[in-house]
């Protein structure tokens, strides 16, 4: 499992130095009430997800390895977010060919972010993750609907401001969520 994930990242953060330098390493202070408005949704949307999750998981008695809880959280965090935004890139750029409509851009990029987002969890995470899913809790209807909005906040940020540190943190807090949770460890 490992060795999977850490290749996993290792072309994730290639393809991210490679195309977002420049995001990735400068942060857009223009914070007007729209950012700040969607920074305090993604945080609720963050929070919401994390007693969502709690509530929909269960650990099988595994223990909790913190050298996998950090190298995880940063990991995971920043190599997913480079990968959701360059998927993102090539919707907005495939549908840049047909309209300069910037709904239809952000449409089109968030609709590459989530078919992504989903494939690599469905054919990549579920295989490598041990059993976590609580079949029974009330909570777990809720899980879908809240990765959308996750997802919506977060192409919105990078959509509008070109926002990926933001993100790295809030995707981190979310796989920070997820460890907690599932206790698997990265190195044994």
């Amino acid at each position: 499992m490992p060795m999977k994930i850490f290749a996993y990242w290792f072309i994730a953060i290639v393809i991210g130095l490679v195309f977002f330098r420049k995001e990735a390493f400068s942060f857009n202070t223009d914070f007007d009430v729209r950012r700040k408005v969607l920074l305090g949704l993604s945080l609720l949307i963050v929070a919401f997800n994390a007693w969502v999750y709690t509530s929909s998981t269960f650990d099988g008695g595994r223990p909790l390895d913190i050298a996998s809880v950090i190298v995880f959280t940063i990991g995971n965090g920043v190599a997913e977010t480079f990968l959701f935004y360059a998927t993102f890139v090539v919707g907005e750029k495939l549908a840049g060919l047909a309209t300069k409509n910037p709904w239809v851009l952000f449409i089109a990029g968030l609709a590459c972010f989530m078919i992504y987002s989903g494939l690599i969890h469905g054919l990549f995470w579920i295989d490598l993750l041990p059993e976590h899913v609580n079949q029974a809790s009330p909570l777990k209807p809720l899980f879908m609907p809240t990765q959308i909005l996750i997802a919506g906040s977060w192409a919105l940020s990078f959509f509008w401001y070109r926002d990926l540190p933001s993100v790295f943190v809030l995707h981190g807090l979310v796989d920070l969520t997820m460890i907690l949770n599932v206790k698997f460890s990265l190195f044994g």
